[in-house]
């Protein structure tokens, strides 16, 4: 197998308004079986923001790792590591366009959910905003973390998902809101009656107080 990173071979979709007139940049990540254009219907045209710049990957074959996101950390390897490469890859080129840390946002569903959490708590650094609309961190739940208090500072983090969704288990995502609450992040926790898998309106106006300061 080939070390090569499969996703940085991809385009990247940059969907909004032109970098010198945006806000903020949004690292705008697609779950599995989906792809930019998915995540473009799902949350880009229904954000109603005309100050944002989205960056959105693609996964290589459409996952950015095999297993499900509450298997053990190896048996998603070499996967998650190329998929978090990715990930800091983008960031940090959004760093040299001009977005620092702190004018970055990290945006995913589903899988993409869960990796941009991932990302965001191995990087311990503060962005923006984190936003994972069903997802938490991956590995097994109560798998050990250490925990540096105060590294996030603050950092808004939005976790929001159905009380039964059929993909993610509400305690993995309650474990993720402690997880992050511990380490200094600002965190709403968002878990409503459901079972479908999906974007609801009211996730994404959850995110747009956020990202306008207020509270969700």
């Amino acid at each position: 197998m080939s070390n090569a990173d499969p996703h940085l071979t991809l385009p990247l979709q940059v969907y909004g308004c032109a970098p010198r007139d945006a806000a903020l940049a949004v690292i705008l990540v697609h779950g599995r079986g989906q792809s930019p254009e998915w995540m473009c219907d799902a949350v880009v045209r229904r954000f109603g923001r005309d100050d944002l710049v989205w960056h959105a990957p693609a996964a290589a074959g459409q996952s950015w790792y095999p297993q499900r996101f509450i298997a053990p950390l190896e048996d998603n390897e070499p996967h998650l590591s190329h998929a978090l490469a990715a990930l800091d890859a983008l960031s940090s080129t959004l760093r040299e366009q001009g977005f620092p840390y702190e004018s970055q946002v990290l945006v995913g569903f589903s899988q993409g959910a869960c990796l941009c959490s991932e990302f965001v708590w191995r990087a311990g650094r503060r962005y923006r905003a984190l936003v994972a609309f069903t997802g938490g961190l991956i590995g097994p739940p109560g798998m050990h973390r250490d925990i540096v208090p105060g590294v996030f500072d603050g950092m808004p983090v939005l976790l929001s998902t159905w009380n039964d969704d059929p993909h993610v288990p509400a305690q993995s995502v309650h474990e993720t809101a402690q997880r992050f609450a511990e380490a200094g992040a600002h965190v709403t926790l968002k878990i409503e009656t459901g079972i479908e898998h999906g974007i609801r309106d009211a996730e994404i106006a959850y995110a747009r107080a956020l990202l306008s300061g207020r509270q969700p």
